[in-house]
């Protein structure tokens, strides 16, 4: 059986909104890798996801602008990459302000800390 009726196209998915859905997976996978309780994950993991929650989140808002003008799949890559990368973006950067404020502002409680440990 044969049609004659054109097929319509499908619209293809955006390739910033694909990005920044693995961006924020692997946010989410090294934020949690920096949660384990081995010595020094902290370090090695947090930098690494600050960077690529940011990441993530500036391809979904590129993505969602893009989607919206060429009208192409990949909201929800793009919805789920800003949330995930956003998310823990803003958690880091939140552990970041309270361990700085830690320091300035109450510096005689961090000073048994970091003299209690041990390498």
């Amino acid at each position: 059986m044969e049609s004659n009726e054109p097929i319509a196209p499908t619209p293809s998915t955006n390739r910033h909104s694909v990005i920044s859905l693995i961006l924020g997976i692997v946010t989410i996978l090294l934020f949690c890798g920096g949660m384990m309780p081995i010595p020094f994950t902290g370090f090695i993991c947090f930098p690494p996801s600050f960077l690529l929650g940011l990441l993530a989140l500036i391809f979904g808002l590129v993505s969602l602008n893009s989607i919206r003008k060429t009208n192409e799949d990949g909201k929800v890559h793009a919805w789920a990459g800003i949330l995930s990368g956003g998310f823990i973006f803003l958690c880091l950067l939140c552990m970041l302000i309270a361990i700085v404020s830690l320091f300035f502002f109450a510096p005689e409680t961090m000073q048994p800390i970091i003299e209690g440990y041990q390498l």
